[in-house]
């Protein structure tokens, strides 16, 4: 790369001639490292060997090193053809100096080490000689004695040299130096980086003119005219370029991207250019921005006028550009330098001064980090301040590693007080399996009186998590002495709202640990927040009225956080809300992931999991269910595990993958868990499992321990786990239909019990229990208040205990069509190998003739995409509501979708549309034909005819209002 040295390389030619005509000369050239010194020298042997001169390269190395040869040894066996400079083996010995390998010892006998004047000259006179040496600034005493005597030399023979030296040489060697002015015939060339010019001729001459253009002056931004620098950009993005097939924006612009190859060759410059430049550098790249001259003076314990001469070096060298490396990545690579020993304490000194100086409690903290030093009663202080920003920023993870650190050298029990609380907290967010060790020491630091009584309050919460609840009620009745009448107060009575409704078996600790402080504290409750009152609403018998507008109050109101966002989510999943729960979740779960918080990511997914289990979609409750487990391993999801089991254990039970469900059921789950909502669905998950294989009386228990449980906390039944549904199909199972049909009629009259969902569910349990002539009308009013997307697998239930109930009635043409609808619904929501052991073989669609869209049978080319997908949607039988939901988009949009469908593949309805892409042939003559009502829109005029019939009927049998009566026939 000899850019901007032509003049430079003419000048040297001409000493070449002059040495042909007989006289000699003495070039030293030098400059920065890496500006291409060695570069211009070996283009000047080339040159001279072209031109028949003998040419002799040796090279110096730093005093006492082993197995290298003396300028002495190099230059006369290059005479006598021994070890011709041109074709030496070189090699790196550990201090990194370059040396040529020492001969065997019969090869230099007679060899006395000091080259003979005689036998230089004698050959000068037969042909013209070029001597060159490199790297002269590391040459000892003896080397430079000698290289003076060539010098001499060189005034009266044929003999050129030519020397090459870093510019440290002239602190290094001084006198030398001015004996070499006292040479008339020594020239001196000294190279400088490239200039913004030379820049842009290499990049195009590498890259192309075009590019050059754009990207020049970046190039030389970070090289600094550095030609072992600029290589290696180049090169980097040349690679890049040919790696990237899809050209990425940083490829198809040109501008150079630093990375770790050009990084390492200004390194590489670094360690050429003497060890008081290298140290330089290294505490530039330990100060980084604080970088300066007053502090790199007291880091290093150095002269200013050292500093000073060292960084205009590294500046000249085009590494620096003031107190900054020009290369980003080039401190990196520095501080990991293997042979940078005494980093770890420069790091703790680096600290020091900076906490000193006044900077950044982060700055000061990233640096007793990469020390590992917390030994000082200071750096506690500092580790606790960067900690509490870094949470202001939400960068947890740094938090988590400054007080890991600070609870480390925190000795005495006041300091670990302090720390503590801030570890588990941050801790929690992270690695919460991790902070259970700190459990024990944080109770006894609390009892001591060193943990504060404000983190108190919030560490409750997470041994509560944890299921420590001992623990965690000797530490509120430990407040609560202290600040039941104080500032605390309001605190804790908030503490003890969310308790109630989050880890209810709490309260019972509570109140039999000490009643009458937690009578104290109720009595005169502070008013509750919005989303624990929605919460506690949800839960209450009169049913869900208020919750959503509660909501919309605490939405607009605050942004919604960490407890309260999952109160939120509990009361829309309890009230029944399911879509706001879902469009809730999966908001929050966007913003658990930007946060990058697992403890949130993992919860927001397992209640998006239960709402899609409620929904009906398996395949996706079990997707997010496992998903969420992803997130945290068992032990850290503590008492809240029981959420992702009960959807995972439900959803494969209901698949019909027994073995599946039991798996799940076999991991460990702390006793705890049980105190709390998620061990209610792990109950009734594990209810519906047992009663599934046929273990009825075991199930009856579960479901039974699910009411005590909720009657001893004082709630009333909430729809997270309709145990008495399960209660009604156990007792079913073990023949007392009279039980069964007594606790499926009280439900039916409850007000909770006339949610479209549950009430469904209890029709379909409800019409086992009556006579057959009537059971197909409350199925038929069952189905109708599951239909519509509300529940696909009680949809699918349903279906298929109507498809009997036709069956028994000998209906056998209604029975084959509802069962075959059945059959559609077990193959959307995921449950096919239940559906074959419920319904007939007449009425399982073989997977040939699932409503699954043949790409041949549809023109594409008559429909856009967005028909295609409303087309798609409504022939697998969903609703416009729910096609409305799935593509986001208004329900007109499908209405319009849908006729245009029709229009273009001339069908009437959805019967035909479902025939047509399922691959059946098109109605005849192309004229649209009669619609053909499907079962779904039997089942609606079934409920509209005989509504008031079934309600009059329902009166006479002692049926609960609203339950369908007509007769069958």
């Amino acid at each position: 790369m000899l850019f901007e040295r032509a003049r430079v390389l003419s000048e040297l030619k001409e000493l070449i001639a002059e040495v042909q005509h007989g006289r000699g000369s003495v070039a030293v050239i030098t400059g920065p490292v890496a500006v291409g010194k060695s570069e211009l020298a070996h283009a000047v042997a080339e040159t001279a060997r072209e031109r028949e001169l003998t040419v002799i390269r040796a090279y110096m190395h730093m005093p006492g090193s082993e197995g290298v040869r003396t300028l002495a040894e190099q230059v006369t066996d290059g005479l006598s053809g021994e070890f011709p400079g041109a074709d030496a083996v070189f090699r790196r010995d550990r201090t990194g100096v370059v040396g040529e390998t020492r001969p065997e010892p019969g090869q230099r006998a007679g060899r006395d080490g000091a080259p003979r004047v005689e036998e230089i000259v004698g050959h000068a006179a037969r042909e013209p000689l070029l001597i060159v040496v490199d790297d002269l600034h590391q040459a000892g005493s003896d080397a430079l004695d000698e290289i003076l005597r060539l010098v001499r030399i060189c005034r009266t023979a044929r003999v050129m040299l030519v020397l090459v030296a870093s510019d440290c040489s002239y602190a290094r060697m001084p006198l030398f130096h001015a004996e070499l002015l006292r040479a008339p015939h020594c020239r001196r060339i000294r190279l400088r980086p490239l200039s913004r010019t030379g820049v842009a001729e290499v990049v195009a001459d590498s890259l192309g003119p075009e590019l050059a253009q754009r990207a020049a002056a970046d190039y030389y931004r970070y090289s600094g005219g550095n030609p072992l620098a600029l290589r290696a950009l180049v090169e980097e993005w040349s690679s890049t370029r040919l790696l990237d097939d899809g050209g990425s924006e940083s490829a198809g612009s040109g501008v150079p991207t630093p990375g770790r190859v050009s990084a390492l060759a200004v390194f590489t410059s670094l360690h050429r250019s003497g060890p008081q430049a290298l140290a330089v550098a290294r505490g530039i790249a330990l100060l980084g921005p604080a970088a300066g001259l007053d502090l790199l003076c007291q880091l290093l314990q150095s002269e200013p006028e050292d500093i000073t001469r060292c960084r205009r070096e590294l500046e000249a060298a085009g590494v620096l550009h003031g107190f900054r490396f020009r290369h980003p990545g080039v401190a990196e690579v520095v501080l990991a330098d293997p042979e940078f020993h005494h980093v770890r304490s420069l790091r703790h000194h680096t600290a020091a001064l900076l906490e000193t100086d006044g900077h950044s409690a982060a700055q000061v903290a990233r640096h007793l980090i990469a020390a590992d030093s917390a030994a000082e009663p200071w750096t506690i202080g500092v580790l606790r301040e960067a900690a509490r920003e870094a949470t202001g920023h939400g960068d947890w993870d740094f938090a988590f590693t400054c007080l890991q650190l600070a609870l480390r050298g925190a000795q005495r029990d006041e300091e670990r007080g302090l720390v503590i609380g801030e570890f588990l907290r941050v801790g929690w967010r992270l690695r919460l399996a991790r902070v259970t060790k700190h459990f024990q020491e944080c109770f006894e630091l609390q009892q001591k009186g060193f943990v504060p009584d404000q983190e108190t309050l919030s560490l409750l919460r997470i041994f509560l998590w944890h299921g420590q609840a001992e623990p965690a009620v000797t530490m509120l009745l430990d407040v609560a002495g202290r600040g039941a009448d104080g500032p605390l107060r309001t605190e804790i009575q908030t503490f003890l709202d969310w308790a109630r409704l989050s880890h209810p078996g709490f309260l019972d600790r509570l109140r039999r640990a000490d009643e009458r402080t937690l009578e104290g504290l109720l009595e005169t409750g502070a008013m509750p927040l919005r989303p624990l009152t929605a919460l506690s609403r949800a839960l209450c018998e009169s049913g869900h009225t208020g919750v959503s507008a509660l909501i919309e109050e605490a939405l607009a109101d605050r942004q919604l956080l960490g407890d309260s966002a999952g109160s939120v989510l509990q009361a829309l999943l309890y009230a029944g809300e399911l879509a706001p729960a879902e469009r809730w979740a999966t908001r929050s779960l966007q913003d658990a992931e930007s946060a990058a918080c697992p403890l949130s990511q993992g919860i927001h997914q397992a209640v998006r999991a239960e709402i899609a289990r409620r929904r009906g979609d398996l395949p996706g409750a079990q997707l997010l269910a496992e998903r969420a487990l992803t997130h945290m391993a068992p032990r850290a999801w503590g008492v809240a595990l029981g959420l992702p089991l009960s959807v995972l254990v439900a959803v494969h039970t209901a698949r019909g993958n027994a073995d599946r469900a039991e798996e799940y059921l076999s991991w460990s789950v702390h006793p705890e868990m049980f105190q709390t909502f998620y061990g209610l669905h792990y109950l009734h998950a594990r209810g519906r499992h047992r009663l599934a294989l046929g273990q009825h009386s075991a199930a009856l228990r579960d479901f039974r321990t699910c009411e005590e449980r909720v009657h001893g906390w004082g709630l009333a039944q909430p729809v997270l786990a309709p145990w008495r549904l399960g209660q009604a199909e156990a007792a079913l199972a073990l023949g007392d239909r009279g039980e069964a049909r007594r606790m499926t009629e009280r439900e039916l009259n409850r007000a909770r019990g006339r949610h479209p969902h549950l009430r469904g569910a209890y029709l379909r349990v409800y019409a086992r229990t009556v006579d057959r002539s009537r059971r197909r009308d409350v199925l038929i009013d069952a189905a109708e208040m599951v239909s519509g997307g509300r529940d696909r697998y009680q949809h699918f239930l349903v279906l298929s205990d109507l498809s009997r109930a036709h069956q028994e009635a000998d209906d056998l043409s209604s029975a084959r069509a509802t069962g075959q609808q059945a059959w559609h619904g077990a193959v959307r929501c995921g449950a096919e190998r239940l559906a074959r052991t419920l319904l007939p073989e007449s009425a399982i669609t073989t997977p040939e003739e699932t409503p699954v869209i043949p790409e041949q049978r549809l023109n594409t080319a008559m429909l856009s995409e967005a028909e295609l997908r409303v087309a798609e949607l409504a022939a697998a039988g969903e609703t416009n509501r729910e096609i409305s939901g799935k593509l986001f988009i208004t329900i007109s949009t499908v209405e319009q979708h849908l006729t245009r469908v029709y229009r273009k593949l001339r069908v009437s309805g959805r019967a035909d549309l479902r025939s047509y892409l399922a691959g059946g042939a098109r109605p005849t003559g192309g004229v649209p034909g009669p619609r053909v009502r499907d079962v779904r829109d039997g089942v609606r005029d079934a409920v509209r005819d005989g509504a008031r019939e079934s309600a009059r009927d329902g009166v006479r049998e002692g049926v609960p209002a609203g339950v369908g009566g007509r007769r069958a026939g």
